[in-house]
């Protein structure tokens, strides 16, 4: 049978109710046919490996071990498709079931720490019994394992404590004689128990106090009202004494010992002596010492934390009030611990009423339905608000709560930080001031630009500027020449890039165009024009600010232009019939640098499907991601590669590969590009 005879015996079903099953099984399962490439991958797949099913799909050569190992390798699945001698030989660690794969096993590349992971496939057949293809299920198992390997350490050592450290214990007689000494006792006291035994007159106490004294077991022979009278620090439960004590004399630096005794009674119930354990709790206790040292610490961290810091507890009593909170209140720590009736409100409100913290306790429900402006960050709150009372001065702050849990992850308060945000809100005040100026004036610098372009007989003519920021210092103009005394059908073509950025160049380019273009309105001759604009231009330019400028008469009548180009990038002429480029090359210096400069004026024919590109620099200078510019040979091989666009296809093709070529750079300078064809 043929692989692709096999697979549309197979299809209906992957494709019908089998692919929906597969899809939503819990773990993450692929198949793959004989050939090795994948035919499903499920939800659960997409989710362990963050690869979708529309990219892996039909892929083999082992490229879905790629997410797993990092390299191309077998799968369990590419297992099924293996004779058995070749699996066991290959595979030792591999459980065989009838004719399904399993295995656990340990990617150590995979996530963070590794991951441990159970396999399962099974080989896939069609009607007639033939083997086309294996399904194979993952499932992350590393939290089992490490439960287990937990567990295993956990139960291991309880049975070293069990086994080597038990509770060290005696037994004494009515007469306070040893009559039992265990091994762990031996350990503790370095006395063995054929010493001891039968001693009496206290010598049990030796090892611990140095001298013969009562043990707890001997206060059990006591009466009640003697040991109560003696040893008031003495907890009893029913007949048993349980004590904490310090022995400062025993070991290195003291121990403490927790011990317990209980009486011993025969059959008849008759007390015939005491059984005591002595435990070494020192660790413990040291533990605890550290415990009450890091809570120290917390309320230290807490007082110095530079937000202002509140916790109270489940009743609404502060527990905590840092020195930022001193600071933002005016209330000293000294008259706000243990307060509650939400007396924490009043330097904030002037009133008692819930604060943020509060909130914590509330139902979710209620938070959503009633206080809508906070944000809910799983079980921590947030919010921007304006408090109108902090002293004697509103502010604006930002604060944040979360609940405090015990050991068992009972809500024991809540804690809330408060940060004044006054100055910051009030900058970004400015900041949407200032954009919205800057919106307005990028909407009157885009109204200097010609709306539409005139219809120019024996010519297609399409341009465009796109700013790098809201304002630029681009420009462009076509300006039909009715006021001049040229010959019907002459058109002023204008393109300019202004030094500088933003505000600065914006009003540079403002004034620069309205100058431009009076001049080139007043004077038929486009090097008269350029050099009154420039005078002009150069005395109001106190910045040092400069225009590289283009300018030219087009004509209907003779298909020509004749230009001035003032320092400007030299656009490209393209020609068509030979494919050659020129370039309309400077015929003096930018403007505003000279007020006597001189300028002269230069012609050029445009024939039939000839091609002019006027553009700025941002063109030519956009930069890739590896800090690559675009270029004057990028921009010719666009210009070649679609001659035979019309003029507003040819502007798109270069705008499109400008923005390919930059990818997700951003665009640091203005684009401004003008397209004149021949017709």
């Amino acid at each position: 049978m043929t692989y692709s005879h096999t697979w549309e015996n197979m299809a209906p079903r992957i494709e019908g109710y089998c692919t929906e099953i597969i899809n939503f099984l819990p773990d993450a399962t692929f198949v793959i046919d004989l050939d090795g490439k994948v035919i499903a991958w499920n939800k659960a797949m997409e989710r362990i490996t963050g690869v979708p099913a529309s990219q892996i799909l039909e892929k083999g050569d082992y490229e879905y071990a790629l997410p797993f190992y990092g390299e191309r390798k077998p799968m369990l699945a590419n297992l099924i498709l293996l004779p058995d001698e070749e699996v066991e030989r290959r595979y030792n660690h591999v459980i065989r079931d009838g004719d399904t794969l399993v295995v656990d096993i340990f990617i150590p590349s995979f996530g963070k720490e590794g991951t441990y992971f159970w396999a399962k496939a099974s080989p896939l057949y069609d009607s007639g019994g033939n083997i086309v293809g294996a399904i194979e299920t993952i499932r992350d198992i590393t939290d089992r394992i490490r439960g287990e390997q937990e567990t295993k350490q956990t139960v291991r050592r309880l049975e070293e404590i069990i086994s080597f450290l038990p509770d060290a214990t005696f037994v004494i007689d009515l007469d306070g004689k040893v009559i039992a000494w265990n091994k762990a006792m031996e350990e503790v006291t370095g006395l063995q128990c054929a010493d001891i035994l039968g001693k009496g007159d206290y010598e049990y106490a030796l090892p611990f106090y140095g001298e013969r004294k009562p043990m707890l077991a001997n206060l059990i022979l006591l009466h009640d009202e003697e040991v109560e009278r003696r040893y008031n620090h003495i907890i009893r439960d029913g007949d048993t004494l349980i004590v904490d004590i310090f022995i400062p004399s025993f070991g290195k630096d003291g121990t403490y010992f927790w011990a317990k005794a209980s009486p011993l009674y025969d059959k008849d119930g008759n007390l015939v002596g005491a059984i005591e354990s002595i435990r070494d709790i020192s660790d413990r206790k040291r533990a605890e010492l550290e415990s009450e040292n890091a809570r120290a610490k917390f309320a230290e961290i807490i007082n110095f934390l530079p937000d202002a810091t509140v916790v109270i507890d489940t009743n609404g009593v502060v527990k905590a009030w840092n020195h930022a909170m001193e600071i933002i209140s005016g209330i000293p720590a000294s008259e706000m611990v243990g307060k509650g009736n939400y007396e924490y409100a009043l330097p904030f409100y002037g009133e008692r009423r819930p604060i943020l913290a509060d909130l914590v306790f509330r139902p979710k429900d209620e938070l959503t339905s009633k206080y809508s402006h906070i944000e809910q960050e799983g079980d921590t709150l947030v919010v921007d608000t304006y408090l109108p009372r902090s002293g004697n001065n509103a502010i604006f702050c930002w604060a944040k709560a979360s609940p405090l849990y015990d050991s068992n992850r009972n809500i024991t308060g809540a804690i809330e930080t408060i940060r004044d945000i006054t100055d910051r809100r009030r900058m970004e005040e400015r900041l949407a001031r200032s954009k919205a100026e800057l919106d307005i004036a990028s909407e009157i610098q885009k109204s200097f630009l010609p709306d539409t372009l005139p219809v120019i007989k024996g010519f297609d003519v399409a341009a465009i500027s796109v700013m790098a920021k809201e304002v630029g210092g681009d420009f462009f103009d076509v300006i039909p020449m009715e006021l001049v005394p040229l010959e019907e059908g002459s058109y002023g073509i204008l393109i300019a890039d202004v030094s500088g950025k933003g505000i600065p160049a914006a009003l540079f380019m403002a004034l620069s165009r309205i100058v431009v273009r009076v001049n080139a309105l007043w004077y038929q001759d486009p090097a008269k024009a350029i050099i009154s604009a420039n005078k002009i231009i150069t005395q109001d330019s106190k910045a040092g600010m400069f225009v590289t400028l283009f300018y030219g008469i087009l004509s209907e009548k003779d298909k020509t232009m004749t230009y001035v180009n003032a320092g400007h990038n030299p656009p490209l002429v393209y020609r068509s019939q030979s494919g050659i480029f020129e370039e309309l090359l400077m015929t003096g210096i930018a403007i505003g640098v000279i007020d006597d400069e001189n300028y002269e004026k230069q012609s050029v024919y445009i024939g039939p499907d000839d091609i002019i590109v006027l553009y700025t620099d941002g063109v030519t200078e956009s930069l890739s991601s590896s800090n690559e510019m675009f270029g004057e040979s990028r921009l010719k091989d666009i210009i070649q590669k679609y001659a035979s666009l019309n003029a507003l296809e040819i502007k798109e093709k270069i705008l499109q590969e400008v923005q390919i070529f930059s990818e997700s750079e951003p665009q640091f300078d203005d684009i401004t590009l003008l397209i004149i064809k021949g017709t």
